[in-house]
């Protein structure tokens, strides 16, 4: 399997970044070469990358789409979050949106180590759409969208089983603490539906890869 460099993209021409470069010594690979790259935006470019980092004579050989699915997930430490961006981004997210809630824990990543991660999990996976790592909000300012489906992971509540699914899909996970009743309660006002798992309590990172592969379970089985 080909390799899949990260590239950038200034005034419509591509060029890679210094550590891709080093990538390719590492892999002894010797400039000019063709290579296959990737820029975030929904596609793999085959191109040649010439000795000062350009790339030229790119063109598209394959395309991806949104998933339709945005991650809502409680501040917690540094390493748990880390797990939440690569194996959901392997997985296939639109955005992260770190939470501000009663029981979170530490300050949330910042973007650069955050689109570090992002990226290095794109390249693994041989995705090609850029999930976006947003600002961390309150949980009383998150907003759910009209005919949109949202599922909260719950302790204490819910039916354990998810519908829909049709559209666009927010899932709100808390930090490792869980949600207070009053959360959940003003979850509910806003739409969105708990959900938990028989199997007892998971870890935020946990419950996070778990419910998102159920929903992309659900949405694949629709579509299929």
């Amino acid at each position: 399997m080909e390799h899949i460099f990260w590239a950038e993209t200034k005034k419509e021409k591509y060029f890679l970044a210094t550590d891709e470069i080093s990538h390719m010594q590492v892999l002894r690979m010797s400039l000019p070469a063709t290579i296959l790259f990737s820029c975030g935006d929904g596609k793999l470019y085959r191109g040649k990358a010439c000795e000062d980092g350009t790339i030229a004579d790119a063109e598209v050989v394959e395309t991806a789409g949104k998933t339709g699915i945005e991650i809502y997930f409680g501040v917690c430490d540094k390493n748990r979050i880390s797990y939440i961006l690569e194996k959901c981004t392997e997985l296939g997210v639109d955005s992260f949106t770190p939470l501000f809630t009663e029981k979170s824990e530490k300050h949330p990543l910042n973007r650069e180590r955050a689109s570090r991660i992002i990226i290095s999990a794109l390249k693994q996976s041989r995705r090609f759409t850029m999930p976006e790592y947003r600002e961390p909000i309150n949980l009383k300012d998150l907003e759910i969208g009209k005919g949109e489906d949202a599922v909260f992971g719950s302790i204490g509540c819910g039916s354990g089983r998810i519908g829909g699914c049709d559209g666009r899909v927010s899932l709100i996970i808390g930090p490792p603490l869980g949600f207070t009743e009053k959360e959940e309660s003003l979850l509910m006002e806003k739409g969105a539906k708990p959900f938990h798992f028989d199997t007892g309590i998971l870890r935020t990172e946990t419950f996070a890869v778990s419910l998102l592969s159920i929903i992309h379970y659900i949405k694949g089985a629709k579509n299929g």
